[in-house]
């Protein structure tokens, strides 16, 4: 069950909200919340549920030990915590397992284990260890963002799972932001997706360097990789907006995890608007206690070079996404030993490197067959040496008007605009009416069968 399910739409959500209400007493709407949030995990499977609740158990046991124990001790428990997370990510690679266990990734689990990391580091670090399991309960089971995140601190809940306020106005934030999320998700994200999947076909894209293959031309790795990189950006911020939507409608304050990342002038600038707890949880928990800013220049490139070693390890475990981390890294080098200061002096040569950098980051980030990624790089930077003759694939058929449209309400959509005109409509009669609109747009689309998977959702 995903949130942009009829299933979720249509019963899960209005479900949830109508026993949420109709409790009056926090204690009523946190077992609710609570039974909610099992009841969601429950149908992604036993397995996955099952897994979650003896790392949760594990974690609420060994926080209230932490702050008496030894660093020894400290690095062991986050070892064994990073244990299923490691051996199902990588299950791929151990041949003697089952073949329906290879490959199998436990629903959230990469998230859900860096929360719990937060969790036990923060009690080492003297945060006061929770003693009520089910409040803990609450926070690892927290159905919002079980999936894709954001990846919430506990001291960041843990006040409204204590005593938190909920009212009308709340639940129409709630209700607008779900529901813009939805439509962003199905009419943008998913449309930019099959654009990217016209131009040049995933299965084309995994093995172009296989036989028998028509090689793509430029025009269809560049308008491929332009729809991919619209298309990830809408739909996992797309996650997070109906997360956040689905927070605020029973009085939860969820973290924005995006702020309007393509209008970045750097990668590090990119990245503290990408993925914004992510990168948050690398830097507090990974590269500061290893001496962040405080090192010289040498040791904290090192440091650097790990936390996107890690970070590619995070994402998959095929080997385009470590190369992926250290493209990121040695873009980030180069900035701060002196491209950084110079882009902050010319803001406009800033977006140019920018616009150049995005693609080469997905491209990177998508292709799994290195093979196939070294001629992708080729038809999009023709100097770096020719790979046979290209398709000829009639884009006449693809680029029309309505896809035109469609690319240019992307690209507005990925900047802030849309936000400032949100915050002056959205308690006008049209705002209402719009609100209306775009959610019974999207529950059309999910009747007919429009939707697809969330991009993110594999990691």
């Amino acid at each position: 069950m995903q949130f942009s399910e009829m299933i979720f739409v249509g019963g899960f959500l209005p479900l949830f909200l109508i026993f949420s209400f109709l409790r009056r007493d926090i204690k009523g709407k946190n077992m609710v919340f609570l039974f909610f949030s099992l009841l969601f995990l429950l149908f992604q499977g036993l397995i996955s549920l099952s897994i979650l609740a003896l790392l949760s158990y594990y974690s609420y046991f060994i926080g209230k030990r932490m702050e008496k124990e030894s660093r020894m001790f400290f690095a062991f428990s986050i070892f064994v915590l990073l244990l299923p997370l490691l051996f199902f990510k990588y299950s791929i690679y151990l041949s003697a397992l089952p073949l329906w266990l290879k490959g199998f990734m436990p629903f959230g689990i990469s998230f859900y284990t860096f929360r719990l990391i937060t969790y036990l580091a923060d009690c080492r670090k003297g945060e006061k260890a929770e003693e009520n399991f089910f409040h803990f309960a609450m926070y690892a089971f927290a159905f919002p963002v079980l999936s894709q995140g954001p990846i919430l601190r506990y001291k960041e809940m843990r006040e409204e799972i204590e005593d938190r306020e909920w009212d009308f106005d709340k639940l129409s934030r709630g209700l607008y932001r779900f529901s813009f999320g939805l439509w962003k998700k199905l009419l943008l994200a998913d449309s930019m997706g099959k654009l990217s999947n016209s131009f040049l076909p995933l299965e084309l894209a995994k093995g172009l360097s296989g036989s028998g293959h028509t090689l793509p031309s430029f025009m269809a790795v560049f308008l491929s990789s332009l729809s991919f990189m619209l298309q990830i950006y809408l739909d996992f911020s797309a996650y997070t907006d109906m997360a956040i939507g689905i927070g605020e409608m029973v009085g939860f304050t969820i973290p924005e995890n995006f702020h309007y990342p393509y209008e970045a002038k750097s990668v590090r600038d990119f990245w503290r608007r990408w993925h914004i707890s992510l990168s948050l949880f690398f830097r507090d928990y990974i590269y500061i206690p290893l001496g962040g800013n405080r090192l010289s220049f040498p040791r904290r490139v090192l440091n650097l070079f790990l936390i996107w070693i890690l970070t590619g390890m995070w994402h998959g475990a095929s080997f385009n996404f470590i190369l992926w981390g250290l493209f990121l890294f040695a873009c980030m080098a180069i900035e701060r030993a002196f491209l950084g200061d110079i882009l902050r002096g010319f803001p406009v040569l800033g977006h140019i490197y920018m616009i150049i950098l995005i693609p080469i980051n997905w491209v990177f980030f998508s292709i799994t067959d290195l093979p196939s990624m070294g001629i992708f790089f080729k038809k999009l930077f023709p100097f770096l040496g020719k790979v046979g003759s290209a398709s000829g694939k009639d884009f006449a058929s693809y680029v029309t008007p309505y896809w035109i449209l469609l690319l240019l309400l992307c690209v507005l959509f990925s900047t802030k605009i849309p936000f400032i005109v949100y915050k002056k409509i959205k308690d006008t009669l049209f705002g209402h009416i719009f609100l209306i609109f775009i959610f019974l747009f999207s529950v059309y689309s999910i009747y007919m069968g429009l939707n697809d998977t969330f991009a993110y959702g594999g990691f």
